[in-house]
């Protein structure tokens, strides 16, 4: 069958949003509703094989089949943490390049899991395990999603339900986990089309449909995509990594500084459209000796009250070959101490799964061995 008698030929359907995907049928002659149809076999049901498709047609099952591969992401390692149970999944691209994604049970009960949105990252955060990979691109959405759709077979296949109680007419959707964060491996804002088409996928309500306010995206400093993605999503929670108080350290940490210093971002975040529903957090990764100061606290919370974010202040979780360290336990509390004094909203937070590699800043595309 040749290109034109199928615009299914190579289309990569999983990264396809509801509206696109029915633009797409419609230029094929097929009714929308067959779109429709697809649409929840693929991001309700999660179903990957045509031939179970069983209320799609056999001559357009045909035609579909000459698309993209649905298995775009191939699990080849997965670690348990023994501290607290959190699920470090190694899955494998078509092209054979690894991302790590995180399963993270949390205290709540309910289940976070942390996403990756390209294959290493360009950014060369000097802390980061994952700007050390040589190879840089960038992930499909319909590889972003399949993090999300692989997390809720593995729930289903244990049992768990949004609820906490096995079952559900929708199958492996019902184990979905609650929170989403896009603090994985790569820069989301350095992907900005791919993950706002990903958000719009699981965010319908016709899919996935998680709530917005359940997403926080991560971003290192992409201030020109800041405003692009608050647009298009903006509902969606922002996290920033700030990691340091002062621009001579932070062009040393995060080279996004020299293009865009502190004062900049945090005027990028202060133009942002008011939204009672948006949270606005920073990400502190605390580095012996580099930004633990009693000062950079003051700074940091003096940051914090002015665009009204919380402060998640991260000791250094360290990886082979790192150059920091983490500070002494003291130094951490003065740290947090001192900033919540000065009128900072924080939480010391200690990152799961720091056992296996899955800690913030830990991951590193992890081989079999």
């Amino acid at each position: 069958m040749t290109e034109q008698a199928n615009p299914f030929l190579n289309a990569d359907l999983l990264s396809l949003p509801r509206p696109a995907l029915k633009a797409l049928f419609q230029a094929a002659g097929e009714p929308g509703f067959r779109s429709e149809q697809l649409f929840r076999w693929l991001h309700v049901r999660l179903e990957r094989d045509w031939a179970r498709m069983t209320d799609l047609p056999a001559g357009l099952r045909t035609k579909l089949q000459a698309a993209r591969t649905l298995a775009v992401l191939t699990p080849t390692l997965e670690r348990v943490s023994a501290l607290d149970a959190s699920q470090k999944i190694v899955l494998n691209t078509d092209d054979g390049h690894a991302i790590e994604t995180v399963i993270m049970p949390m205290e709540s009960g309910h289940v976070t899991q942390c996403l990756s949105s390209q294959v290493g990252c360009k950014m060369g955060c000097d802390f980061c395990a994952t700007a050390r990979l040589p190879v840089r691109q960038n992930l499909s959405a319909g590889q972003i999603v399949e993090q999300v759709a692989y997390a809720c077979r593995v729930g289903f296949a244990l049992g768990l339900r949004r609820g906490g109680v096995a079952g559900g007419e929708e199958g492996p959707l019902s184990a979905r986990p609650h929170n989403l964060v896009f603090m994985g491996m790569g820069e989301p804002l350095d992907n900005l089309q791919a993950l706002i088409d990903a958000l719009d996928i699981l965010c319908d309500p016709k899919g996935f449909d998680f709530s917005p306010r359940r997403i926080t995206v991560s971003t290192s400093g992409v201030a020109k995509n800041v405003a692009k993605l608050a647009a298009a999503h903006p509902n969606v929670n922002l996290a920033w990594s700030l990691t340091a108080t002062t621009d001579d350290v932070r062009d040393r940490l995060m080279p996004v500084n020299r293009g865009v210093p502190i004062r900049k971002m945090v005027d990028v975040l202060l133009e942002l459209p008011q939204n009672a529903h948006r949270k606005i957090t920073f990400e502190y990764a605390l580095l012996k000796g580099v930004n633990d100061t009693e000062d950079d606290a003051r700074r940091l919370a003096s940051m914090a009250r002015e665009l009204n974010a919380h402060v998640n202040a991260i000791p250094f979780n360290a990886w082979p070959g790192a150059d920091y360290q983490r500070p002494e336990r003291v130094v951490i509390q003065r740290f947090v101490d001192v900033a919540r004094r000065a009128g900072a909203s924080i939480t010391l937070r200690e990152s799961k799964g720091q056992d296996i590699g899955a800690a913030c800043g830990q991951l590193a595309g992890e081989k079999p061995v």
